[in-house]
């Protein structure tokens, strides 16, 4: 027989991420607008070059203007470029790499958001993001773009999350937070050992960190899990910190 208390437990879990769910994923629209915002940018660069519209539209951006913008190079011990490491995860190669990134964003981030916020994905992104930027370096490719790094971050804090709290769930809402992701996180890294122009060390590094930190938050619909109004301000901060750095070299 299941313990009254701990139904009620599961039952104020409940409500509060139905709630959360319900409010409109500030943090998460915002991330994604970001996203947009830069490669919008990098098609305006692309253009003032010289390029012709329709290949400013249909085609990659070239290597020189994306490492012109931050992209992750091979040389970063040689020359020190190492905020490279954050700057790659804001560009896209094209329309279907940034639509790709942004709907991986915005599916997992929106949960993500209800149940640790919007300055907590913020920074779980980019932190993850630049954990994968260091997998890509030690992976030893030459040239990466893309937030996927920060989008198996969120992920991975996902699968964290069911790991750390899941016990304070309902089973069934509990599956949506472990069992129901395996299949998409061995599904992209699969993609990744089939097709070559796909950066998995920067996968496995942001999934990596965000097992890591994920389980270090604490949450805000199970219950006595909220962190502190310190460690919210410091999550806001160094969330604020790492987006300038991630913007840095645009504006240069």
């Amino acid at each position: 027989m299941t313990d009254v208390g701990t139904e009620r437990s599961w039952e104020r879990a409940e409500k509060r991420l139905d709630h959360y769910l319900r409010d409109s994923p500030r943090g998460t629209r915002a991330l994604c607008l970001l996203l947009v915002s830069t490669y919008a940018f990098s098609c305006l660069l692309d253009s003032m070059r010289g390029q012709a519209l329709w290949r400013v539209l249909g085609w990659n951006r070239s290597a020189a203007l994306m490492e012109k913008l931050g992209a992750r190079t091979a040389d970063l011990g040689q020359v020190g470029d190492w905020d490279r490491l954050l700057t790659y995860s804001v560009l896209h190669w094209n329309v279907g790499h940034l639509l790709m990134n942004v709907a991986a964003v915005w599916a997992v981030g929106e949960v993500l958001e209800a149940v640790y916020g919007p300055s907590r994905v913020w920074l779980l992104f980019f932190v993850t993001a630049l954990l994968g930027g260091v997998g890509s370096w030690l992976g030893g490719s030459e040239l990466t773009v893309g937030a996927s790094g920060g989008a198996f971050g969120l992920l991975g804090a996902m699968v964290a999350f069911g790991w750390r709290w899941g016990g304070k769930l309902h089973p069934h809402t509990r599956r949506w937070f472990g069992p129901l992701l395996w299949p998409w996180v061995v599904g992209n890294l699969a993609l990744g050992l089939v097709f070559p122009f796909i950066d998995n060390a920067a996968h496995v590094g942001g999934l990596l960190g965000g097992l890591a930190l994920g389980s270090l938050f604490g949450n805000r619909i199970t219950d006595n899990s909220e962190n502190s109004d310190l460690v919210r301000w410091l999550t806001r901060g160094g969330a604020a910190l790492l987006t300038l750095l991630a913007l840095s070299r645009l504006v240069r």
